[in-house]
């Protein structure tokens, strides 16, 4: 049977005895995942791997079925992402130990497009909830993607302040991203909302991975590896939160921290990074000036392929510099044709499009 190269990595994936840095290790040394699935023992051995995790390894894949694998990521909807697709996060492979396969929901960020992590506690506090939107507003009108791990607190108000302006989001979990190993639970209204934005819910671990405390740690230096700069808004000495800071650094990535009162124990974390090294970030402008973000064209281009509405996003991702006819549109979105027309409506009187005539429509310079 033939399957997806892409799904071989992802039978190896499933070996516990395998981290990322062994998966990549092992995969690298093949032309193809399915030639690196089908190792044998001396090859095993010649990498390094001792006998008896090379014995685990070949019994486990005899207990694997493939074809029962691909159902399950299907039912879910869940795709696959190698460190060999083009479209894998650019900045996430110059990272130490990056994951070699990512599993993803919903649409990942064009090459072109730059992300922001912004994280930080989960007793988040009063000064916390006016900060938070006051930094990450402008960053999301701009075009930025907003990276975090929608956990409660700092990381879903940046997340939340995304979905509602209908822009792109990233959630990076530490398990798999089945309906039963999602976590937080109480999150999965904003994990759907997440998606149906044109952003997704992204995690190197496959499904029915629990919510280990250490894959916490692991994942955080995928949100930071997929971003030019980490923001930390509120977090104690002892969050994980630091974590990321910490993993930011060692990306060469910039940090930037919210100061916040002395007093307050969520504002040590901060304050801290900033006696450290870390950028002061008291307003939006400190970030989008330090990375030079207003100035991207293809940043501002981005920002207008989002409408107000669904519709308005979806009819924005087929419309180009070139003419398309309105038939065409209807075709491809699966919108209704009544959908379609009150859309384009809307999208020419905000400027975003131009009507060429005869019915065919292009976006605004």
């Amino acid at each position: 049977m033939y399957f997806d190269d892409s799904l071989y990595l992802h039978g190896l994936n499933l070996m516990p005895q395998f981290g990322p840095a062994r998966l990549l290790q092992i995969s690298k040394n093949f032309e193809t995942f399915q030639e690196a699935y089908f190792i044998d023992k001396h090859s095993l051995l010649k990498l390094g791997i001792d006998e008896k995790l090379a014995d685990d390894f070949l019994v486990l894949r005899q207990k694997i079925n493939l074809e029962t694998e691909r159902l399950k990521l299907d039912k879910e909807q869940i795709k696959l992402l190698t460190f060999r697709d083009a479209n894998y996060p650019k900045l996430l492979l110059q990272i130490p130990k990056n994951p070699p396969l990512l599993y993803f929901k919903g649409s990942m960020a064009e090459p072109e497009e730059l992300c922001v992590a912004v994280v930080g506690t989960r007793q988040i506090t009063n000064y916390g909830r006016v900060v938070v939107p006051q930094l990450v507003e402008p960053l999301v009108d701009t075009g930025v993607i907003i990276v975090s791990g929608m956990a409660f607190g700092v990381d879903s108000a940046a997340h939340d302040i995304a979905v509602k302006k209908n822009r792109r989001t990233i959630a990076v979990l530490g398990g798999g991203l089945d309906e039963r190993s999602l976590y937080p639970k109480h999150h999965a209204l904003l994990a759907q909302r997440i998606i149906e934005a044109g952003g997704a819910l992204l995690s190197e671990y496959p499904i029915g991975t629990p919510n280990f405390k250490q894959n916490f740690v692991a994942r955080n230096r995928i949100i930071s590896g997929l971003a030019v700069a980490t923001l930390i808004v509120e977090c104690d000495l002892k969050s994980g939160t630091l974590i990321t800071a910490s993993h930011a650094l060692d990306q060469n990535r910039t940090v930037f921290a919210v100061p916040g009162p002395i007093y307050s124990p969520q504002s040590h974390g901060p304050n801290n990074l900033l006696k450290m090294g870390a950028k002061p970030a008291t307003e939006a402008g400190d970030i989008l000036n330090d990375l030079n973000l207003q100035t991207l064209p293809e940043q501002k281009q981005t920002a207008t392929s989002f409408g107000d509405t669904k519709e308005e996003t979806v009819l924005l991702k087929l419309i180009s510099f070139e003419p398309v006819i309105i038939n065409e549109l209807i075709k491809q979105s699966g919108l209704e044709p009544s959908a379609v027309i009150t859309a384009l409506t809307f999208l020419e009187m905000k400027g975003k499009i131009k009507n060429m005539g005869g019915q065919q429509y292009i976006l605004s310079r």
